[in-house]
């Protein structure tokens, strides 16, 4: 007579076994009103502690020098502020350039024997384009600071889940 037994198969019986006898119990004492007078007296108080617990991690991260998840979130809103009033700053330098252009262009149709006044307008038109290049350099400094806060929330995001 030989027999062999199978370890996988007798754990998986084994344990969906265990695992509803485990349910069974939990749904057992949910169903009983005193564990739900017990969670309900007691909410109150653990949820007390918790925001102790968050103000203890909050002071001491402000100790030790590191961000919080509110100063990430913070930071995050301020950089997409920043992002979006320097797309402003580049659409109104670019309406003006626009807008420079087509004076230079009447200005030319008008007196052609002008050339102060053309010169002027050349010069604006260098500084503007010097602004928007500016413009965009800071978009990408933006940028990548973006993508450096994004990091260090996600590292502290997996830091808190440990």
């Amino acid at each position: 007579m030989n027999v062999t037994f199978d370890l996988y198969e007798i754990l998986k019986k084994g344990g969906g076994l265990l695992q509803f006898r485990i349910n069974d119990f939990i749904q057992q004492q949910l169903n009983r009103t005193a564990a739900i007078h017990f969670a309900g007296s007691h909410s109150g108080s653990l949820t007390k502690k918790i925001e102790q617990v968050q103000n203890y991690v909050e002071r001491t991260a402000s100790i030790i020098n590191l961000p919080t998840k509110n100063d990430l979130t913070n930071a995050t809103k301020l950089i997409l502020q920043s992002e979006e009033k320097i797309d402003d700053l580049d659409e109104q330098f670019y309406k003006l350039q626009t807008q420079m252009k087509e004076i230079k262009e009447l200005l030319q149709g008008l007196s052609p024997s002008n050339s102060t006044t053309f010169s002027n307008f050349s010069e604006q038109e260098e500084v503007i384009t010097a602004l928007q290049q500016e413009i965009k350099d800071v978009k990408q400094t933006v940028s990548k600071q973006k993508k450096q806060l994004a990091k260090i929330q996600n590292s502290s995001n997996q830091s808190n889940k440990a």
